[in-house]
């Protein structure tokens, strides 16, 4: 639901179609190849059009045509020297001037895109009127963005200017305000946006209430989206996790729950199992994410996520394995050593909870349960010194605040230190 910087796919296509040249007579290849463009038999049209140029290399129609047919191809490196040349052939070409800048910022060419359109803005288009004239502004907008964000903001004011009814220029007129931190400014724009049931316009207004914390509004216009569009499956998973944010643990787990079994989106049951764990609801956490791990295998996040389900279930045995997975993949995963630890220990595997225990002091400070758990598994193996030491250090850290394992301590110091 975001909306990428990039320039939109939509406004790259929308180029301007070929206008009928009016030099063209019944049965002229021109008019044939045009005819074939209004169908949409592009492949057909190029065909004929590079006949056309390599006859007519000085008609400047031909070549528009052929940039036309190319981009509709996917042909753009090929298409932008075919509306170059129209450009060059016919300089105050509006038209082709338009499209050759829509070429280029379709292939990244930002710098020469924007010093085509600056031309494009200052010609007057053969049809279209202000209409025209706004698009090129709108383009010239959004490939200034990120180089220059000030005549950007300027270029979207203009296209809005001359097309008040261009959806597309208010929307990007909020984007720009929004960088320059004009919240209210920007909120005005989308809604206008809103208003006139721009595509993409909730999404947008939505995001900025969700990146500045303004959850309630991002709640309010989410639940009013959803219920317009309820087979929006994206609107029910932001709304899910602006519950989550609000400390809604319990709705957003009923919102995701009705998309996970509608869409079986792998994505949405790693959400919801999170939330199941969030909610200490680990069974089913752990439910959801075995399938994910075993399809995953690489995933050290979701072996970690299962490890940790099924440690707080108590089935030691198999939180193991799953923790292990995720350290060997990555082994600066601090907070699994004791997890893994207490599950080694309670399944007997001593010395991997020791060394588990060893590794976890790497990353994070020691703390009464890991010198705890450290005593009993060197105890258990019966190395006696170091099970005292760390009873010891155990008792030190505690301070009473672990009467059961504090006594259990002090007795194991007797048994192993009698003097």
């Amino acid at each position: 639901m975001g909306i990428s910087n990039a320039i939109p796919a939509m406004l790259l296509l929308a180029c301007l179609t070929p206008q009928p040249s009016a030099q063209t007579r019944p049965n002229d290849p021109l008019q044939e190849a045009e005819s074939l463009l209004e169908k949409q038999q592009y492949d057909l049209a190029e065909g004929k059009l590079k006949i056309l140029v390599n006859g007519q290399s000085e008609n400047p129609q031909a070549w528009f045509d052929l940039g036309f047919a190319e981009n509709h191809l996917g042909k753009t490196l090929d298409a932008i020297a075919a509306y170059k040349k129209a450009a060059e052939l016919s300089p105050k070409w509006f038209e082709a001037n338009l499209n050759l800048g829509l070429a280029l910022a379709k292939n990244a060419n930002v710098g020469e895109a924007a010093k085509v359109l600056r031309t494009t803005i200052q010609l007057k288009p053969t049809t279209g009127g202000p209409q025209a004239v706004s698009k090129a502004w709108l383009a010239l907008g959004q490939v200034l963005e990120e180089s220059d964000p000030k005549e950007s903001l300027n270029a979207y004011q203009k296209s809005s200017e001359l097309d008040p009814k261009n959806p597309e220029a208010y929307l990007g007129v909020g984007k720009m305000l929004e960088r320059t931190g004009d919240l209210p400014g920007a909120e005005k724009q989308y809604l206008t946006a809103v208003n006139m049931q721009a595509s993409g316009s909730v999404e947008r207004l939505i995001k900025m209430y969700l990146e500045h914390n303004r959850l309630a509004d991002a709640e309010s216009w989410l639940k009013k989206y959803a219920g317009l569009y309820p087979e929006n499956m994206s609107a029910q998973v932001m709304l899910s996790k602006v519950f989550a944010a609000e400390g809604k643990t319990q709705d957003a787990i009923a919102m995701l729950e009705v998309v996970d079994k509608k869409t079986a989106d792998p994505g949405v049951s790693r959400e919801l199992a999170l939330l199941y764990s969030e909610a200490k609801q680990y069974e089913a956490a752990a439910r959801l994410l075995r399938p994910l791990a075993e399809k995953n295998p690489a995933d050290t996040q979701l072996h970690w996520y299962y490890g940790e389900a099924l440690f707080h279930q108590r089935k030691y045995a198999e939180a193991e394995p799953e923790l292990l997975k995720a350290l060997q993949q990555k082994p600066d995963l601090a907070e699994a050593y004791g997890d893994l630890a207490f599950a080694a220990e309670q399944n007997k595997h001593y010395e991997l909870a020791v060394r588990a225990l060893d590794l976890r002091a790497k990353y994070l400070p020691e703390i009464p349960a890991t010198y705890f758990i450290r005593a009993t598994a060197y105890d258990n193996m019966n190395a006696s010194k170091p099970a005292a030491e760390n009873y010891k250090l155990f008792l030190a850290a505690a301070g009473g605040k672990f009467p059961d394992q504090e006594f259990q301590a002090r007795h194991r110091l007797k048994a192993i230190e009698p003097k």
